[in-house]
């Protein structure tokens, strides 16, 4: 039976698709070799079997109209037009199935793909019968995370420089906590009588950080402020936030002595150790770091690193701390972790503290029902079992691989890449102005449409975070379609006629 006969039931409905997908001889190709390719399509003919009759009314729709459909009860938080252009019916590893039957390879996944939709080991620990509860009850879960966390974090410097870890659900919430503690530290330092009374708050970023869209984390985003200043009312006075040049040390020495001279406390400088929406795959310097990291121990700020979209992806490392030319740096008094150690399948983050900033935060300042409970502990445990020296190597290496591939077709394509960037597998090409990168009639759409999902990043990058085994031939696969993608596809000019 061919590798593709499960599909033809999906494929024989009526309605017009939207995404055509991979084409059949790719997969037939691609299958031998990959076996979670043979069983996301046996997956997909297993699902539709079990939908076929509650979504009779959706399956002869035109793909939009599915779309539609299975969206109607919600408000999507992006843009109408940049919308996956399919209903996902079913995946693994990094290839998915859409309702009408079509099969894409995901290079997206917001990040988080690490292992795949269904890693196995970390489905087996999710589904454990578990007491129910949160950090109020000790749990054999915590001990275990714990000394999960201390193997890795610190592996490459002989020991693990934080204290302690606190546990949270999104990412954005783990940064929340540590401005928190920020807060808690701002207040020690401006309150009547301590070093900086009576100072005016402010706070440290580079031009095009993202850490998170939640109250304070969001404060700190400068890559999203645009929005939140043209739509939120608390943002109409808002001026606390100082942003600089990317990694311009000089510039980050000319913001304290502003604030030297006009009685400002900055409360803390938050760094991504790579970009991941601003500029994605633009590494932090040691050399910035190292300065950031002097100038808050000398004004009594708070230093945080941001590794929810790199942590475990850029360097096959956990941590900042481990990445090359960090190891014998001081860290950060604040470290979050989240993405790739949730393995997308269960919110955790994690937010590690040294013991100065442990020391600082003050019990009572926050809470959260579901906080460090069992199940998402091990979870983490299982994510990170899977992190052998062979798939840390084959994020470098493959990470290098595809910045090599990337930069030889911006040769061959003479323009039409302007920049090609990236630290282990997150890596992004920008595109030429003329092409449009996301929305309706952009590259985005065209190379989802037929058969790679990725989700853009910056101001006209295609953002790529595929999955941590990637192979070669995967690879290969991906840059032949971005190929394709400015060779055949839209162009602004086209898009904007339309």
């Amino acid at each position: 039976m061919s590798v593709l006969a499960p599909l033809a039931p999906l494929r024989a409905h009526a309605g017009r698709r939207l995404t055509e997908g991979l084409d059949d001889a790719t997969i037939a190709r691609l299958a031998v070799s990959h076996p979670d390719l043979q069983q996301a399509i046996h997956a997909a003919a297993a699902e539709y079997a079990l939908v076929r009759d509650d979504a009779a009314d959706l399956l002869d729709l035109d793909e939009e109209a599915q779309i539609g459909a299975v969206q109607e009860g919600f408000i999507n938080f992006y843009a109408d037009d940049a919308v996956t252009p399919y209903v996902a019916l079913a995946a693994r590893g990094p290839w998915v199935v859409t309702l009408k039957g079509a099969v894409l390879y995901d290079a997206g996944g917001y990040g988080m793909l690490g292992f795949g939709h269904t890693p196995a080991a970390v489905l087996e620990a999710m589904a454990r019968p578990q007491v129910m509860a949160n950090v109020m009850t000790p749990s054999l879960a915590q001990r275990r995370l714990d000394r999960a966390l201390r193997a890795e974090i610190g592996h490459s410097r002989g020991g693990c420089p934080f204290a302690r870890f606190m546990c949270l659900n999104s990412g954005s919430e783990a940064v929340g906590l540590a401005a928190r503690i920020v807060d808690t530290n701002a207040k020690l330092h401006t309150d009547p009588g301590a070093r900086h009374a009576g100072a005016t708050i402010k706070r440290l970023v580079v031009k095009g950080s993202f850490h998170g869209r939640t109250d304070r984390p969001g404060l700190y985003s400068d890559s999203s402020r645009k929005t939140y200043t043209k739509y939120l009312a608390s943002y109409r006075d808002e001026d606390s936030v100082i942003a600089i040049a990317p990694y311009d040390v000089a510039a980050l020495q000319r913001a304290f002595d502003e604030a030297a001279r006009n009685h400002w406390f900055i409360e803390a400088v938050f760094l991504e150790p790579v970009m991941g929406e601003g500029d994605p795959g633009r590494a932090l310097p040691a050399e910035f770091y190292a300065a950031a990291r002097a100038l808050t121990c000398t004004h009594g700020s708070l230093l945080l690193v941001d590794s929810i979209q790199a942590g475990l992806r850029a360097h096959g490392v956990l941590s900042v701390v481990d990445y090359p030319g960090f190891e014998q740096l001081d860290p950060p008094d604040l470290e979050t972790y989240s993405k790739a150690l949730n393995a997308a399948q269960y919110p955790l983050s994690v937010l590690a503290v040294t013991e100065h900033a442990a020391q600082v935060y003050r019990k009572g300042t926050y809470g959260n029902t579901m906080t460090t409970n069992p199940r998402a502990l091990d979870v983490a445990c299982a994510t990170l079992a899977l992190f052998t020296p062979q798939v840390r190597d084959n994020i470098r290496i493959r990470g290098a691989q595809a910045i090599a591939k990337l930069e030889a077709l911006q040769s061959e394509l003479g323009g039409l890449i302007t920049k090609v960037q990236g630290t282990g597998l997150l890596f992004s090409c920008e595109l030429a102005p003329q092409f449009k990168c996301y929305g309706a009639g952009s590259t985005e759409e065209w190379l989802r449409h037929r058969g790679v999902n990725v989700i853009h990043g910056g101001e006209n990058s295609l953002r790529f975070t595929p999955h941590f085994a990637m192979d070669e031939d995967e690879l290969d696969l991906l840059v032949g379609l971005i190929a394709r993608a400015l060779k055949e596809g839209p162009r602004q000019l086209q898009a904007e006629a339309a």
